[in-house]
């Protein structure tokens, strides 16, 4: 028989040692966390297509589910954001949309995502700076999407109301993400 040993790394990690293999496993703390996370990004995800927020372009939205992502950027790790956000996006895909859907989320969330992720990291800018730079990032991903599948041309005089609707909606994302990190323990 072998013997298990338990070593605690974090609050949020345990390495299990078996027979000379290192197993590393989530708390089941960490992973009821980013599983509310991930509720909470889908319900607002779903309320944002129920409840649709009238836009002058059309397909916009305000991406509310974002504002978990960056709660979990700046409360958690990239990786947990990017699970929560990869998560979200596949249950939204194939709850709401389709296949088209999938693609611009992939790119817009992705692409945010590691620029705000490089952002906090190399500089000390405040989440709502942050969040501005995602959600300009994430229409440029999208943006990029659309080019690649409809031609650039089509698509040149989109690009500075996306520019201009992704920094709004991020700023207020942003704002939003400041008020829960500050008032949230």
């Amino acid at each position: 028989r072998q013997r298990q040993m338990c070593i605690r790394d974090s609050p949020l990690t345990v390495r299990f040692q078996k027979g000379g293999v290192l197993l590393k496993h989530r708390s089941i703390r960490a992973v009821a966390e980013l599983s509310i996370y991930v509720a909470l990004a889908f319900i607002f995800g779903y309320l944002e297509n129920l409840f649709p927020i009238p836009m002058p372009v059309p397909g916009m939205k305000l991406g509310f589910a974002n504002v978990i992502t960056v709660i979990v950027l700046y409360r958690r790790n990239f990786r947990d954001a990017l699970l929560v956000s990869l998560l979200r996006i596949i249950l939204n895909a194939f709850t709401f949309g389709s296949l088209f859907s999938l693609l611009y989320s992939l790119a817009g969330s992705l692409l945010s995502l590691f620029i705000m992720t490089l952002i906090k990291r190399k500089t000390s800018l405040a989440p709502v700076s942050v969040s501005a730079a995602g959600g300009i990032c994430h229409n440029l991903g999208q943006f990029i999407t659309a080019g690649l599948l409809v031609g650039f041309p089509a698509l040149i005089y989109y690009a500075p109301l996306l520019y201009f609707a992704g920094l709004i909606s991020g700023i207020l994302i942003g704002i939003l993400c400041n008020c829960v990190l500050n008032l949230v323990p």
